[in-house]
C-alpha cells in the first residue's frame, strides 16, 4: 500500500509522522499547541494505552497536549516520552505542575512478517512532533500505519495490507476531523456490506464471508492470531464537556462496526480518543447526537480511505 496526502482545514492542531524503514514501523503524533479536552473509549480485549486514567470523565483535568499512535506494540509507547521531551524543551525545561505535558499514547502490534525488534522510540516520537504540520496528514502505509494489515480471523495467511486513513467535516463553523490506524483482526467492508479487504483465500482468489465460512460443517477451527488493533481519533472544535465528548466517543466507535467485521474481539486492542479544542460554540442546528452521527460516519470513511486510494 502506498502513501498519499489528505488535506483539510483545521489549523488548531498539527500532525507529524516518522518512520524507521528498516522495521518497517512508525508513529503518528497529534500536537495541540493550546491543549485539548480529551476522553477515550476502549473496546478491544487487548489494548495497550498510556495515560488512560487521565481521560476518565471523573479525572480532574482531562486536557492533553499531544497524542501518539505508534507501532512496536507496548515498546512503541516509548515514542510518547520523546514527545514529552520535546515539549519540555519548548517550555524552557520548566517542571512547574501546570507546565508538565500530558501525552497519552496507544499502539499497534506490527512485528508480524519481520524478524527485527525495531520499534518507535523516543527519538522517533521527537522527530514526528518536531516536523508536525497543520492541515495535512499522510494516509496509507505511513506513520503508525506503516506496517499493518487486516482480515486475519482465519489466520495470517488470509491477511491483506492496510494503513492509516482520515476524513474531515465542516459546516457553519463546526469542524470534525477523524483519523484511524487499521490493524484489525476483522475484514474491511464497504458501506453496502461487501468485503473489500481481508480473509483472502489465495488459492481461489476470493475473499471469504466469515459467518458462512465458520458455519460450514467442513470448517476447521479458526487460527486467529493475537496482535491486532484499530486506533482512532476524533478532533472537533465544538465547545462541549467531557461527558458529552465521551458519548460521542461511544457512538462513533460503535458505528465503525459497519466497516470492520468482526470488531472489538478479544485479540484486538481497539481504542478511540475524542478531543475538543473548544473554540466553537455549538449552534442550535447541532446537538451532541448529531456530532456522534457525523463522527461515526467520518470514521467509517477514514477506515475505507487507505483502501480506496490504493486502487
Amino acid at each position: 500500500m502506498t502513501q498519499d496526502i489528505f488535506q483539510y482545514d483545521f489549523p488548531e492542531f498539527t500532525v507529524g509522522t516518522a518512520e524507521y524503514p528498516k522495521g518497517p514501523t512508525g508513529c503518528t503524533v497529534f500536537h495541540f499547541p493550546n491543549g485539548a479536552l480529551a476522553t477515550s473509549d476502549v473496546r478491544g480485549g487487548a489494548a495497550a494505552v498510556r495515560e488512560s486514567t487521565l481521560l476518565d470523565p471523573i479525572a480532574e483535568s482531562g486536557m492533553i497536549d499531544a497524542l501518539v499512535f505508534a507501532g512496536g506494540s507496548t515498546y512503541g509507547l516509548d515514542a510518547a516520552s520523546g514527545v514529552m521531551s520535546w515539549l519540555l524543551e519548548k517550555r524552557g525545561n520548566s517542571v512547574r505542575f501546570m507546565d508538565i505535558p500530558s501525552v497519552p499514547a496507544a499502539v499497534v502490534y506490527d512485528f508480524s512478517g519481520r524478524k527485527n525488534a525495531i520499534f518507535p522510540d523516543q527519538a522517533l516520537g521527537k522527530k514526528a512532533v518536531s516536523e508536525a504540520k497543520a492541515n495535512r496528514v499522510l494516509i496509507g502505509a505511513a506513520g503508525a500505519g506503516r506496517s499493518v494489515s487486516v482480515g486475519k480471523y482465519l489466520g495470517r495467511d488470509y491477511a491483506e495490507t492496510s494503513g492509516q486513513g482520515a476524513a474531515f467535516f465542516e459546516k457553519d463553523g463546526l469542524k470534525i476531523f477523524a483519523f484511524t490506524v487499521v490493524n484489525a483482526l476483522g475484514n474491511i467492508l464497504d458501506r453496502s456490506g461487501n468485503v473489500i479487504a481481508g480473509s483472502m483465500d489465495k488459492k481461489s482468489g476470493k475473499r471469504l464471508d466469515l459467518a458462512e465460512h465458520i458455519s460450514s460443517p467442513a470448517q476447521a477451527p479458526s487460527r486467529s492470531e493475537p496482535g491486532n488493533t484499530t486506533l482512532s481519533l476524533i478532533v472537533t472544535n465544538a465547545k462541549i464537556n467531557r461527558l458529552d465528548l465521551k458519548r460521542i466517543s461511544i457512538m462513533a466507535h460503535t458505528s465503525m462496526g459497519r466497516v470492520i467485521e468482526p470488531f472489538h474481539t478479544p485479540m484486538d486492542g481497539d481504542v478511540l480518543f475524542s478531543t475538543s479544542t473548544g473554540s466553537f460554540s455549538l449552534k442550535k442546528s447541532f446537538n451532541i447526537s448529531d456530532l456522534g452521527v457525523i463522527s461515526g460516519h467520518l470514521l467509517q470513511k477514514a477506515v475505507l480511505s487507505p483502501f480506496q486510494q490504493a486502487k
